[in-house]
């Protein structure tokens, strides 16, 4: 017990130490990075800072895999330059019994990450994007799904376009049950549109078949006047691609929370495979933080006597980032629909548990 006790202090220490570090390392080249990006716009010293400090954190939940696997190593080579090690296992402890203390601690940060902080970095997204469309910083648009449908907003130098829709096209470019709001810096309501659909072509949104109502403010009471069209072009700098990758982000949502969005994303007619990619990925992220512990352990727990330590880390790093890599790739797979969604998310972490526990029994073997 005390043992168990000075492994999981030795790892959570080392866990502590390396997260600083990359804590530091991410707030100067991001930093610099935001602070030239941002450079062009009126924002203080304070404001600059504040929206450094929001996107840390989801900067730091993506490298935790790595944070965790240099953890691991750092804590393994130290116990085996100082043959603490060699007397655990002169004392009857194998490898693997060593290992059960640091892959619950990691089971459990995994699971709180993904039930806590998941969350929590959710809503610093979107207190991002809201303080950058506040600051009107590139122009910012918002796209958002709600009980009514589908909710877009379209800020232009003398007006702001407010759009809704009952459903959406596969992709994003069409428009069903169109009711659109156009005001005026000064917020008052200058036209309004209502149109059985919108068609999203190269710098214009398609209005047809619709009713298009304007209002004048000049005289005592509101006069407005209303004409039918059957087609009426609309200016606007949103894509598509805009829309599908700012419309429901699923790092913006929390994992509570994408369950009921998935299934609204399926009646507003929008893809869900994203969605529903990020979320298996979110529930497998104990199993890969567990790969990535197991690996920095399989190539450290060798006795310093034997040398290469130098190579053998170096072997730890390039298998860490390799499993990172095929993680994204069989991500980006299966949200291209080439591979099943749940192989996608659960395939890597499994694949690398497996080969780095074969690993550890070959050297606990020979």
């Amino acid at each position: 017990m005390r043992m168990a006790r000075y492994i999981l202090v030795r790892f959570l220490m080392n866990l502590l130490k390396v997260q600083l570090a990359f804590l530091v390392l991410v707030f100067v080249i991001d930093g610099v990075e935001q602070a030239q990006f941002l450079s062009p716009y009126d924002l203080s010293g304070f404001e600059v800072l504040h929206l450094i400090a929001l996107r840390m954190p989801q900067f730091l939940m993506k490298i935790f895999p790595l944070v965790l696997m240099l953890a691991s190593l750092t804590t393994f080579v130290g116990l085996s330059r100082s043959s603490e090690l060699v007397v655990m296992r002169a004392a009857g402890q194998s490898a693997l019994k060593i290992l059960v203390v640091p892959v619950m601690a990691t089971l459990i940060i995994g699971i709180l990450a993904t039930a806590v902080v998941n969350p929590l970095v959710a809503t610093t997204i979107r207190r991002t994007d809201a303080l950058l469309a506040e600051y009107n910083v590139g122009g910012q648009s918002l796209v958002s799904l709600g009980a009514k449908g589908i909710w877009l907003r379209q800020g232009g130098e003398d007006s702001q376009f407010v759009i809704q829709a009952d459903r959406t096209s596969f992709n994003g470019s069409i428009l069903y049950k169109v009711n659109l709001f156009e005001f005026t810096l000064d917020g008052s309501l200058s036209r309004r549109i209502q149109a059985e659909s919108a068609r999203l072509d190269e710098g214009e949104w398609l209005m047809r078949s619709g009713t298009e109502w304007r209002f004048d403010y000049s005289e005592a009471d509101t006069v407005s006047s209303a004409r039918a069209f059957e087609a009426l072009p609309l200016a606007t700098s949103l894509t598509s691609q805009e829309i599908l990758e700012k419309f429901a982000s699923p790092e913006a949502v929390p994992i509570w929370d994408l369950p009921a969005l998935i299934e609204r994303l399926n009646e507003a007619g929008f893809a869900s495979q994203r969605q529903r990619l990020f979320l298996q990925s979110e529930l497998a992220r104990p199993l890969l933080l567990v790969a990535m512990v197991l690996i920095g352990a399989g190539f450290s727990m060798r006795h310093a006597r034997f040398g290469q330590t130098g190579l053998m880390v170096l072997i730890a790093v390039f298998s860490a980032f390799l499993l990172y890599s095929l993680t994204s790739i069989a991500e980006a797979l299966g949200a291209a629909y080439e591979i099943p969604i749940e192989l996608a998310a659960w395939g890597p972490p499994i694949a690398g548990i497996l080969l780095t526990m074969g690993l550890l029994l070959h050297l606990e073997d020979g």
